[in-house]
């Protein structure tokens, strides 16, 4: 699996045409996450309208290669912003938008509309001849909105089949990979690489008990994957090339354990399996820093 971030093109008169595809593909939510972990967080956020400011219109009708550059970074600079656009789109937008509509959102739009209703036993909305997916104005926009609304609520409140209290929000300080950014600049090779592996080992310090905590902990470390094929990495050329292959198949692996829990499977059986993941990128990290030549 490609990380978004890094396909975002570094001709910059190509950006607008590359997020207004993002904003309607099934990848915009891991774009977010991975440019928050890049962007350090602040203190305020701008309002979405000021950014837009006199150009509004322009972008709902034809997209955002009407914003300047300075509106476009602050799209990228504050991600946050990136999903409130795209509900600003999908309810407002003009027909531009509507041939931009990923293929597989619109799938995934049926599928949760359809899950939706099973368990809560309502009839789908009757569609008028002539409108339906991929136009997203009107009775679509509805059903998949409301739709994906409603299953948020539901699996935070702790899922179809097991209700209970919805859990006390709970601030988390940042661990493993995601400081990659607070490296020692000048540590060379065997450092950092053994610096790299204790960030792998900090997994083992909190044991998830429930499905809602284990995937935030594994998005956690799957945003940590992230901040390593952005951030450039206090190794020589040929030592963070390695490092940024091995992530990715890391990366993959930690998306199956997040799949494994949407697809029901025990806690404890998935919290195994990413045990064991994390000790393999740990010992992968420390043989690799005993290969480095000393100097």
């Amino acid at each position: 699996m490609t990380s978004p971030v890094l396909t975002i093109p570094d001709d910059i008169a190509a950006l607008p045409g590359w997020l207004d595809h993002q904003l309607l593909g099934p990848d915009l939510d891991l774009l977010a996450a991975e440019l928050a972990v890049v962007n350090r967080p602040t203190s305020t956020v701008p309002v979405l309208a000021d950014v837009l400011g006199d150009n509004a219109a322009e972008v709902l009708a034809g997209g955002l290669g009407s914003l300047p550059r300075s509106a476009l970074v602050l799209l990228l600079r504050h991600p946050t912003l990136l999903a409130e656009l795209r509900e600003l789109v999908l309810t407002e937008g003009g027909p531009y938008w509507d041939t931009l509509v990923d293929d597989d959102l619109t799938a995934a739009g049926h599928r949760v509309a359809a899950r939706i209703r099973q368990a809560i036993g309502a009839d789908p909305p009757a569609i008028p001849s002539g409108h339906g997916l991929p136009r997203w104005c009107g009775y679509a926009a509805t059903i998949f909105a409301t739709a994906a609304a409603v299953l948020v609520v539901v699996y935070l409140a702790g899922g179809l089949r097991q209700p209970g209290p919805q859990p006390a929000e709970v601030a988390t300080a940042a661990w493993g990979f995601t400081k990659v950014q607070d490296l020692p600049r000048d540590a060379g090779d065997t450092a950092t690489l053994t610096a790299l592996a204790d960030l792998a080992s900090e997994w083992q310090k909190k044991r998830p008990e429930t499905a809602l905590d284990l995937a935030r902990r594994l998005i956690e470390f799957r945003g940590g994957c992230a901040a390593i094929q952005i951030v450039p990495l206090p190794l020589s050329e040929s030592q963070a090339r390695w490092v940024r292959l091995r992530c990715g198949d890391w990366a993959a692996e930690i998306d199956s354990h997040i799949r494994a829990l949407e697809d029901g499977r025990e806690v404890a059986v998935v919290r195994a399996a990413a045990d064991r993941t994390a000790e393999r990128i740990e010992t992968e990290l420390r043989a690799r820093a005993n290969l480095v030549p000393r100097a």
